[in-house]
């Protein structure tokens, strides 16, 4: 990468070389290139060739590179496009070779590099080409290997080459941080961003003119916000018009810019990904006298950012903040769809984000997150049991928190043929064999905390009889598989959970006539670090109520600690698993 400069900051040149060989079919996707860019930059000198392996060469025709808008449907995002095309003479053994040029406009050091793959790599080299009197701010994560530089007098260019060799392929592991974060990669600041001081600025010289509403945006905050009897309520349906009244495009910012668009272009246009629908909330807000700020943000799927680097790069994602609406104010991310106001989706709790605004507003903080016990799955049971192992249930569900609003944004825009068939799914997965009579899901609009699914089923399977004897598992209901998981005796990376959870479940019983508990009652606990574990169960004459409850703590557990881990879920599977008995008297 070459940075080009004059009397302004003008340009850099990013030039890619690519060497892989493809041993069997599963590297074949390696021959599919996409090279995304944004209007105003230009990629060129694209070059491909396919080696095969008795040397045969087969070179790319220009005429098969193509040139697409990767929004198509959306004319908001219609300068995001890309340069598509596929290596010729693909088979078992051959070499695929590629090489472009990016002229990145008006931006430096605007890149990153991995040295680390899903395959293993013999070399990976990047090699910056500067003014030598520039600063080069840079920092490697996940591996170890130092610059060799060459520095000219000034007025000339620096050169500033990262090598590494023999790299191994990226391990995957169910519940690993995100590939991106745990390969061995460098991270560049860009020029003119030494502290998070610098950044926010920067982000607010870009957004602060998109926030300044227009006669549209004014007449529809006021037509919001009308009879509202304070702040924290015009806030609530400001929100919720920006959350159920603008289509979210999941475009994270970098890949679709980091402007945002106009606030009054996204009121007509009633479409924009995360900067412009932050952008068009805190836009409103003003309109109503309410101070909302944006805030940068890397997501949980994206990784925690790194706060000691100050560089733009590290967020994907923009949520807004209003400080002085309630104690401690209102984090709002009108993104997801299921979301409730007043709290923010498990993937942006907990995480460093950085406020944006004027110099005393800004600076790195971390967002709220909720207790375990706030996302919840909670199932009460009426069960009548028959001889022949068939049951009749009348059942109750209380999702909370994450879990509500994970499945309420799955539901919310489907029909009830849809959502039928997805209870009937829910009911299976927790009782083999299970009829849907009827059910009801309250909690889905107006968007609450709970969501409450009630049902009434039938299954010929409720028990299994055995002659005079019949036996169930009461801890299956809403038992956790997260052991399945984790069969492999070590682990190379953390476990991390996407959030802490609570769950209960309360089954009573009828029995039929002529049947009794073998054991009429008994209690169960468990508790580690990871979670608890609890269950209890009397037995009476012509009935029985069974109560289990777990908590899982979630957060990141390290390598170390894997084995305890597995022990606590191998644990509560051993305890959901046991049989209890019926027997005939």
């Amino acid at each position: 990468m070459e940075v080009i400069s004059g009397a302004e900051l003008a340009f850099s040149v990013f030039e890619m070389h690519r060497i892989l060989r493809i041993f069997d079919e599963r590297g074949e996707r390696f021959a599919n290139v996409i090279i995304p860019y944004a209007t105003g930059n230009t990629v060129d000198e694209i070059r491909a060739r396919t080696v095969a392996p008795d040397g045969r060469i087969t070179v790319l025709d220009e005429k098969e590179i193509f040139d697409v808008s990767l929004y198509p449907s959306f004319i908001f995002f219609s300068d995001q496009r890309a340069k598509l095309f596929t290596m010729p003479g693909i088979e078992p053994g051959a070499v695929v070779e590629y090489q472009y040029r990016v002229t990145i406009r008006s931006r430096t050091y605007w890149h990153a590099w991995t040295f680390q793959h899903e395959v293993p790599t013999l070399r990976s080299r990047f090699t910056l080409v500067s003014p030598s009197e520039w600063d080069v701010v840079h920092r490697t994560y996940g591996i170890s290997v130092s610059p060799s530089v060459t520095r000219p007098p000034g007025g000339f260019k620096a050169t500033y080459r990262w090598e590494v060799t023999d790299a191994d392929a990226v391990a995957e592991e169910f519940a690993m941080p995100p590939a991106s974060r745990v390969a061995g990669r460098l991270a560049l600041a860009p020029i003119g961003f030494r502290s998070w001081q610098d950044v926010a600025e920067w982000y607010h010289g870009l957004s602060g003119p998109a926030m300044k509403g227009g006669a549209g945006v004014a007449a529809l905050a006021r037509e919001i916000v009308a009879g509202a009897s304070d702040d924290r309520e015009k806030l609530r349906r400001l929100y919720c018009w920006v959350r159920d009244r603008v289509r979210y495009l999941a475009v994270e910012i970098g890949i679709g810019g980091f402007q945002p668009h106009a606030a009054e272009d996204v009121v007509g246009n009633r479409y924009g990904d995360c900067k412009d629908m932050t952008t068009l909330l805190c836009a409103l807000a003003d309109e109503v006298g309410i101070t909302a700020r944006q805030a940068l943000i890397s997501t949980w799927q994206n990784g925690t950012a790194d706060t000691s680097f100050a560089s733009p790069l590290q967020f994907n994602h923009v949520i807004a903040y209003a400080p002085g609406v309630g104690p401690g104010g209102i984090w709002m991310d009108a993104t997801e769809k299921g979301c409730p106001f007043g709290t923010l989706p498990w993937y942006d709790q907990g995480m460093p984000a950085l406020l944006v605004g004027e110099k005393s507003e800004s600076g790195i903080v971390t967002t709220p997150q909720e207790p375990s016990g706030a996302n919840g799955e909670h199932y009460r049971w009426e069960v009548r049991l028959r001889g022949d192992g068939s049951a009749e249930v009348d059942g109750v569900t209380v999702l909370t928190g994450a879990v509500a609003t994970e499945v309420r944004e799955a539901l919310l825009y489907e029909t009830g043929d849809t959502r039928r068939r997805w209870m009937e799914t829910v009911l299976a997965r927790e009782c083999a064999g299970a009829r849907l009579d009827s059910f009801s899901i309250a909690g889905l609009v107006p968007t609450t905390d709970s969501l409450t699914l009630g049902y009434r089923f039938y299954t010929s399977s409720f028990a299994l009889p055995r002659s005079a004897r019949m036996t169930l598992r009461p801890g299956m209901v809403a038992g956790t598989d997260l052991a399945d998981y984790f069969r492999s005796p070590q682990r190379r990376h953390p476990v991390r959970f996407r959030f802490g959870m609570y769950g209960s479940v309360e089954i009573r019983y009828a029995v039929p006539t002529g049947w009794r508990w073998e054991e009429p009652d008994g209690a169960d606990s468990l508790l580690t670090p990871f979670g608890a574990y609890r269950s209890s169960w009397t037995g009476t004459p012509g009935g029985g109520v069974f109560r289990r409850s777990s908590v899982l703590a979630g957060g990141t557990v390290p390598p170390e600690q894997y084995t305890r881990l597995r022990e606590f879920l191998d644990a509560i599977r051993a305890r959901d698993t046991r049989e209890f008995a019926l027997v005939r008297h």
